[in-house]
Parts: structure tokens; C-alpha cells; sequence
């Protein structure tokens, strides 16, 4: 199990991609917790995986429409959020935390 990481610190502009990380091993299920702050009247964070730290997929998204928790299930080696779109809100900012087991 890898302790989680904050991928997105507080980003206020998109696109915005998050620190990645490399999990020193193939796990398979990924839990993202978005914090969103200043109101946004829409956003959305987009969870990414990788096999060899370059080429990135997508792997599952949350945002505006579908709550703070983000799952997924396929098995990758490095793991990264990244801000799609932010819209509205007074000084919005999304912070993005990760999990991976």
C-alpha cells in the first residue's frame, strides 16, 4: 500500500497537471479525494495512470457533477491528477489527494 500524496495542491487555473507518482510497483485499485474551495460553478479532475511514467490514459474523473470521491481499478505504475476545467466561483481552487493499494 502507498501512503497518500497530493497530487493537485489548491490549483486555480486549468488545464493543471498534477505531481505524479511512481508506485514502485503494479496496483490496481485508486481512490482520489477532491477538496474544492471558492464555489466554482463547475470543474473537473481527471485521474491518470501510466505504465512507464510518459504516456499517460485515463482511468476514471470526478467533478461538479459526481462528488469528491474518484475510484478506479486498473493496474498502473504511476498515477497523477489532472485539473480539466474550472468555471465560476469567487477564487476557486481544487486540491486532489491519492490513494493507491
Amino acid at each position: 500500500m502507498m501512503l497518500p500524496f497530493t497530487s493537485l495542491s489548491q490549483a486555480t487555473t486549468a488545464p493543471a497537471v498534477g505531481v505524479a507518482r511512481d508506485l514502485e510497483a503494479s496496483l490496481g485499485n485508486h481512490t482520489m479525494l477532491l477538496t474544492v474551495t471558492g464555489s466554482p460553478t463547475s470543474w473537473q479532475v481527471v485521474l491518470e495512470g501510466s505504465h512507464d511514467g510518459q504516456t499517460w490514459f485515463f482511468l476514471n474523473a470526478g467533478g461538479s457533477s459526481s462528488g469528491p470521491l474518484v475510484h478506479a481499478t486498473q493496474v498502473v505504475r504511476h498515477i497523477r491528477a489532472r485539473l480539466s476545467s474550472l468555471t465560476g466561483g469567487e477564487s476557486p481552487s481544487v486540491s486532489a489527494t491519492i490513494a493507491s493499494v
